[in-house]
């Protein structure tokens, strides 16, 4: 299977086709694609992270993280009205983002023969905030940029037996 987890380092597969979903939801949602950037700059900082998981023939988290300086301007484009960060509204915008995207990536995974199933959102709001992961899980960070608004999207693969494949 081409989107197995073979060494300690994401499929080249998975990253392409969580990139490539991002791009194409986030010209559906608002308007233009996103620029892809080096991840190397620094994600820390307050923010509001949706967190899904998928299990079946591979398992992984997929964690999508609006910074605060960006998450009122892309919930005002994503709503279509104004949302304060600090407001309970704001863990709903993010969790459905996530789950739209989530949503797309479990089709484009099922158009490669790869049957998964995708979890509820889970949503942290906070500095620094990100799930501690088990040592050696790998992992990968992506980061893109919307007019002056970014937007990190991490994923992290779970080793082997971490989860089940559906119907076993």
């Amino acid at each position: 299977m081409p989107y197995e987890f073979k060494t300690d380092s994401i499929p080249e597969e998975l990253a392409a086709c969580v990139n490539n979903s991002v791009l194409s939801i986030f010209e559906t949602m608002f308007g233009k694609a996103p620029v892809s950037e080096d991840a190397s700059s620094n994600s820390a900082g307050e923010g509001v992270v949706g967190i899904i998981s998928f299990v079946g023939d591979i398992t992984w988290l997929l964690m999508v993280t609006l910074p605060k300086k960006s998450a009122e301007s892309l919930a005002f484009k994503f709503a279509g009205f104004d949302l304060a960060y600090d407001s309970p509204e704001m863990g709903d915008v993010v969790g459905e983002l996530a789950n739209v995207l989530a949503g797309d990536i479990v089709a484009r995974l099922a158009n490669d023969e790869v049957k998964v199933a995708m979890s509820l959102p889970t949503i942290m709001k906070g500095h620094n905030v990100e799930p501690l992961l088990p040592r050696g899980v790998p992992s990968h960070m992506m980061q893109f940029t919307l007019d002056d608004d970014e937007v990190f999207v991490k994923i992290a693969g779970a080793r082997e037996g971490l989860g089940k494949r559906p119907g076993t």
